[in-house]
């Protein structure tokens, strides 16, 4: 019976990834009002010190390249307001931790809304299937965020964000609810380069050991600079400090990612 279940679970998520984007076709294919777009990601990172579930105590750096693709739209409903779907998939290749490699197939959508010129709000929901070389590590995950915006000025914008996730993998141990807290700024120092940086606050409780529970301080700057029309290259570097409910003292763990982003 719980195998049956487990199957069920597994695809009744590609199921309702592959209805909502066909009907999202449609919707574009039919002329209605709104907007598709879509966008390919191809980024490499190195983390120094990766800490996740109890499985993963003892393991330090490595390398991953990911590549991730979404297709997406929007459409109007009155008074500056706007509902929007999103599917996307990815793939995740590590160097030395191979039991990390995943894919991950996800759905999200919601509603978009123009409070006024300056400031706007956006309410998801999501669900992702997430497939890890280690099977006890797949999972289904499901969850919503809540992030709003302010366009200070043309070339400053502040924005923050809170999000929910409760991700239902194979094995307890990697089993867990998520919450995740963050503010960011962005300035355009030059009209096809911007600066970024930002606050994030991230608690991870797994089902197992009972009570283990993982905290991530987090510390990013960035800058991001269009190549080509619509072709922009990115790099990122963030600084972690994290507690968890099992170590004497606390941890750190340093990120550096490079990437090439295009979105049409």
């Amino acid at each position: 019976m719980e195998n049956n279940i487990r199957v069920f679970r597994n695809w009744s998520l590609f199921v309702i990834c592959g209805s909502l984007l066909a009907l999202l076709w449609l919707f574009a294919a039919s002329g209605a009002s709104g907007e598709v777009n879509a966008s390919v990601d191809l980024k490499g990172t190195y983390e120094d010190n990766i800490i996740g579930s109890a499985a993963d105590i003892g393991k330090d750096g490595d390398y991953y390249s990911a590549l991730t693709a979404s297709l997406g739209g929007y459409h109007g409903i009155g008074a500056n307001t706007y509902l929007f779907l999103k599917g996307d998939a990815g793939g995740y290749l590590y160097s030395k931790y191979t039991d990390l490699n995943a894919t991950v197939v996800g759905i999200n959508g919601g509603v978009y809304k123009d409070f006024t010129d300056r400031v706007a709000a956006q309410l998801t929901l999501k669900g992702k299937k997430k497939e890890f070389k280690d099977s006890r590590r797949s999972s289904v995950a499901y969850g919503g965020s809540l992030e709003v915006k302010e366009q200070v000025s043309p070339e400053f914008w502040l924005k923050q964000g809170y999000e929910f996730e409760k991700n239902d993998a194979d094995d307890a141990l990697f089993t867990y609810r998520g919450h995740f807290f963050g503010a960011w700024a962005g300035y355009m120092v030059f009209p096809k380069t911007t600066l970024t940086g930002g606050y994030s606050y991230l608690s991870l409780k797994y089902e197992e050991p009972s009570n283990f529970r993982d905290e991530f301080h987090t510390v990013s700057f960035g800058v991001s600079m269009e190549l080509l029309k619509k072709v922009h290259l990115y790099g990122n570097y963030s600084r972690q400090f994290i507690n968890s409910s099992v170590s004497e003292k606390g941890r750190t763990n340093n990120i550096y990612t490079l990437g090439l982003l295009y979105g049409f």
